[in-house]
């Protein structure tokens, strides 16, 4: 008797085979349904068939974005072009076209904080026949009043003739005065520096106020 019914288990069992792999076929073959159709469901489908739709949905999202790229990137920023020189200087000080030293006269009044060096200096004048145009020896007395004559023609100052860098700026300190400033550089004029500040006669100073220095 059981002899006789296993015939047909074994064909009962390939019947079944031959569904399931139809099933699988259909599943790795046939897209998802559309959204709303009952087809294809959840409930209608066996575990099996569910993870295999599932991966195939994975795959298909994975490939699209390798196809894309990936995350969309951001546009390029632009970079700023590069400033050329003449742009990037700065405007020269408004001191510049201030001229440093004026024409040499012919005498000259020393000032507080003024000497006979500083004054040849100034003037470009050579600084012993300064002195000897004046008669200004080891004994003579210096002091603010006193009238140099100050010769013409002669060669100039030795270098270096200016004692500092500019144009600048200087602030002021107590007991200046813009004639002895104007020594502090050697080759300036006080009158220029005073034309720079906007400074008029007597051409007074504070200490603490910064001057240009042309």
């Amino acid at each position: 008797m059981g002899y006789q019914r296993l015939p047909k288990v074994m064909a009962a069992l390939a019947i079944g085979a031959a569904l399931i792999l139809g099933a699988c076929t259909r599943s790795a073959s046939t897209p998802p349904p559309a959204a709303g159709s009952t087809e294809g469901s959840p409930s209608g489908l066996t575990a099996q068939q569910q993870t295999m739709e599932a991966v195939r949905s994975d795959l298909l999202t994975q490939t699209a974005q390798a196809a894309s790229g990936g995350e969309p990137t951001e546009a390029p920023t632009e970079t700023p072009e590069p400033t050329s020189d003449s742009e990037a200087t700065s405007e020269p000080p408004a001191t510049a076209g201030v001229v440093a030293t004026v024409g040499v006269p012919s005498t000259y009044t020393l000032r507080a904080g003024e000497h006979p060096y500083c004054i040849a200096r100034r003037f470009d004048v050579e600084p012993t026949q300064l002195l000897a145009v004046n008669g200004i020896g080891a004994s003579t007395v210096i002091s603010p009043g006193l009238i140099l004559t100050i010769p013409q023609g002669t060669g100039g100052f030795p270098p270096p003739r200016a004692l500092r860098a500019h144009p600048t700026t200087y602030t002021v300190q107590a007991g200046d005065t813009i004639y002895g400033i104007a020594c502090l550089y050697g080759d300036v004029d006080p009158v220029a520096i005073a034309q720079a500040n906007g400074l008029s006669e007597p051409y007074n100073v504070s200490a603490g106020t910064v001057l240009n220095i042309p």
